[in-house]
């Protein structure tokens, strides 16, 4: 037998091949002619609507596809459309369509073809993807909240708030070497508060705590933003004062303390009122490094306690 012979001609193989595409497509396939009558529908859109071929072709789209008004409004764009349309169902779908208008030789209008993918699957992969990400956001949030407050508490001291020992190195360094670099002055201030062993001894550990943390929010009210209010250790505070002079800084801390000593702290019942005594000493008159000037402030205090408490001394050679 002839091979020649056997092989079927291109136009008996046209109607196996669009049998087979359009019946295998895993997708809803919905053709409309000029008219909007429905002329074709693959086995997907079939399954879809619960309908045989034999009641989708011909019919009015309107009338095949009332319950999906969702869908059905979409069919009927004159350009190329793709949109995402949710459909009632329990549970709703999801379909994505391709709307596709057919035009002959002459551009006149000869049908749409529609194209409907059911990405339901896909968006709640994409939702709980969405949902993943904004817990992992949150919680990267979290962590950096998280960070910055175990930061902070590393550098704050936990009865005052202010800042601890520490942080005054860290700042102290970096207050020199910009002082250095620029010229510029800076002064630091140390105070103890006055017999503060006779207060816990009077009031109570919880009283003396009131009253260191009540000269800490004083401080902290009074000072300069750019300054820096530490507590030293015990009843020992330092202010750290960039860019002042000695003059500046000795007229601060006199301010400082007579406010103080005329404040009134009120604990369980009890009036206690407090002193503290100072030492100044400033960058770069009395000593040309942060060390140095540290042991300097801390001398002038001394002398403050030797000469009777409750004054201010500023640094002498």
């Amino acid at each position: 037998m002839n091979s020649k012979g056997s092989r079927k001609k291109p136009i008996d193989i046209i109607p196996i091949a669009r049998d087979r595409v359009m019946e295998h497509i895993p997708e809803m396939v919905i053709v409309l002619d000029e008219k909007e009558r429905i002329v074709d529908a693959n086995a997907m859109a079939q399954k879809w609507l619960d309908k045989p071929l034999e009641e989708i072709i011909g019919g009015d789209p309107m009338e095949v596809f009332k319950q999906w008004p969702q869908l059905l409004q979409r069919f009927f764009f004159l350009e190329y459309h793709r949109e995402e349309v949710e459909i009632p169902g329990d549970p709703p779908r999801v379909l994505e369509t391709i709307i596709t208008p057919v035009y002959n030789e002459s551009k006149q209008l000869e049908g749409r073809i529609v194209l409907a993918y059911d990405i339901t699957a896909r968006k709640k992969l994409e939702g709980d993807l969405k949902t993943a990400n904004q817990a992992l956001q949150s919680q990267l949030e979290e962590n950096e909240r998280l960070r910055l407050r175990l930061q902070e508490q590393a550098i704050r001291d936990p009865l005052t708030g202010v800042f601890n020992r520490r942080y005054f190195a860290e700042a102290l360094d970096n207050v020199t070497a910009r002082a250095v670099r620029e010229n510029t002055p800076f002064s630091i201030i140390i105070l103890d508060v006055d017999h503060f062993k006779r207060i816990n001894d009077s009031y109570g550990h919880k009283c003396g705590d009131f009253v260191l943390q009540a000269l800490a929010k004083y401080l902290a009210q009074k000072t300069r933003r750019s300054d820096i209010v530490c507590r030293f250790g015990g009843e020992e505070f330092v202010i750290l004062m960039p860019d002042a002079s000695a003059d500046s800084a000795q007229e601060r801390a006199e301010l400082f303390r007579k406010e103080f000593e005329a404040m009134v702290n009120v604990c369980e019942g009890n009036s206690i009122q407090a002193t503290f005594s100072v030492g100044v000493a400033s960058f770069p008159v009395h000593a040309g490094s942060g060390e140095s000037l540290l042991g300097c402030a801390d001398q002038a205090l001394y002398r403050s306690k030797a000469g009777g408490r409750n004054r201010v001394t500023v640094f002498e050679r």
